[in-house]
């Protein structure tokens, strides 16, 4: 029994023993583990300034909204992705349809098949259903839906292609000078560009002009078919006097943000660029927020640059179409062609004047095609064999020989261009015009040879004369101009 116990005693002592040394060792372990961490975080630190350089631009601007008078600025006119940032224009065009009246919160909007196939985020929305525009605006300020942008687009525009020129022609309207929209969404697109200094002036233009609508920008959470979706914005929930507006994040962009806050009587608005991170762009935007309230108060921060270039002789542009689409004016929901626009104000047709003189080289949108020319195609044709295709080329000195073996089915030519990217676009637009019935069909391409080759815009795939005719009746009635197109007739697909 004395064995047992003193056994037992030897036992505790040496746990006692073992637990005192442990408890040295992780000490020591603690004591080594900042050295340990600070690598750590270097690595991650370098990993980071990789990431934030790697295609990123960095730019931002804070604005005093009573004044205009800008406060802070890097780079504020550098040509950046915007990302979701892109949605408070989607916004402001949406809140101008229900301030005229052509709109209203509780009105359904259908969901096209395209909108469901948007990318995250989104809402989840299904083909054939439909919501409501508050839903939408909802889905767009808190979940940031991609699905929603497009149903909001399609239901102003048409399209979200032709809304994309809403989009441009009012920012053009609103000042914003280096902003071509695309989307309605900021999913990637390098044309789709814009600069801290323009989404600014977006977020003082929505304030202003939609204040019983901006209010939205501050929705924390909204539930939706028995899913809550929380905010992205957490710059707007933690940082005091924010009200909005919204974020934005691809990778092209890097984490942006449009930032509202009102102190003291004073209210700005900040844009960030090209975070590495959301909560590093959030720190940022709070650092020159409050040097520039600041400076607002006449109290400039030592050691604060306020105004500075970070690359003077740097690239201020990015990758970006060429050419610009010409614009012109469309009759949408929201935007009767009979209204007058304001003095100075930029209309449709005004803003295709601009962006022609920028840019000579113009591609018209599908939906507003001129008639092609009579040497090439005709709206008085009502169906071409491939004898007559042949015998047309043959008297105009154009071939086929770059054309592939011709797809069974019949086709609908709509357009025909000098240079093939401009053809193919044409083509995929006016697929797009098509109703779900037909998403059987399919753009294509081909190349009529001579001394100057023509690039052919076709539909091929439709299952009879009769769905080729019907479509093309349809598309002339959207101003298309097109011509049936035998089965046999070679093509090239895109």
């Amino acid at each position: 029994m004395l064995i047992k116990a003193f056994g037992r005693r030897f036992a505790q002592k040496l746990i006692r023993v073992n637990v005192l040394v442990l408890a040295a060792l992780l000490t020591v372990g603690i004591a080594a583990a900042p050295p340990v961490e600070a690598r750590t975080h270097k690595s991650k630190s370098v990993k980071a300034k990789k990431a934030s350089t790697y295609k990123i631009g960095t730019g931002a601007i804070v604005i005093n909204e009573a004044t205009g008078e800008v406060l802070y600025a890097r780079n504020a006119d550098k040509k950046l992705y915007p990302a979701s940032m892109t949605k408070v224009m989607t916004l402001y065009l949406t809140f101008q349809a229900l301030d005229n009246g052509s709109l209203t919160l509780d009105t359904k909007l259908p969901v096209s098949r395209y909108a469901a196939t948007r990318a995250p985020s989104k809402l989840g929305l299904t083909a054939g259903s439909s919501i409501s525009v508050e839903d939408a605006v909802l889905g767009l300020v808190t979940r940031s839906a991609n699905d929603a942008a497009t149903v909001l687009a399609e239901g102003i525009g048409g399209t979200e292609d032709d809304f994309g020129y809403l989009m441009t022609a009012k920012a053009r309207e609103l000042g914003m000078r280096n902003t071509i929209y695309r989307n309605a969404s900021g999913l990637p697109n390098k044309e789709q560009v814009s600069t801290p200094r323009d989404q600014a002036l977006l977020g003082i233009a929505i304030h202003r002009d939609f204040p019983k609508y901006y209010a939205y920008f501050g929705t924390r959470s909204f539930t939706y078919k028995g899913v809550t979706h929380t905010t992205h914005n957490r710059f707007a929930l933690n940082y005091k006097g924010a009200d909005g507006i919204k974020t934005g994040f691809i990778g092209l962009s890097g984490f942006n943000l449009l930032a509202a806050a009102q102190r003291d009587g004073t209210r700005l608005v900040g844009v960030v660029f090209g975070g590495s991170t959301a909560s590093s762009r959030d720190r940022y935007m709070g650092e020159i927020m409050d040097a520039s309230f600041s400076r607002a108060r006449g109290n400039d921060l030592p050691g604060v640059e306020y105004v500075k270039d970070d690359e003077p002789n740097g690239p201020t542009t990015i990758a970006a179409a060429q050419t610009e689409p010409t614009v012109m004016r469309v009759k949408v929901a929201g935007f009767p062609e009979d209204s007058a626009p304001k003095a100075g104000a930029v209309t449709m047709a005004t803003l295709n004047d601009q962006l022609a003189a920028q840019e000579p080289a113009v591609v018209m949108p599908a939906s507003l095609a001129a008639p092609l020319p009579a040497d090439v195609s005709s709206p008085r044709i009502a169906e071409v064999s491939t004898k007559t295709v042949a015998s047309a080329a043959i008297e105009t000195g154009q071939s086929d020989a770059d054309d592939v073996s011709p797809p069974p089915g019949w086709a609908v030519q709509v357009g025909a261009f000098s240079k093939r990217d401009a053809a193919r676009e044409f083509a995929q637009k006016v697929a797009g015009k098509l109703s779900d019935t037909l998403d059987h069909v399919t753009a294509s391409v081909s190349a009529a040879g001579g001394k100057k080759t023509l690039y052919r815009s076709r539909l091929i795939g439709f299952n009879s004369r009769t769905e080729a005719q019907d479509a093309c009746t349809v598309l002339k009635r959207g101003k298309v101009s097109c011509i049936i197109v035998a089965p046999g007739t070679a093509t090239a697909s895109l």
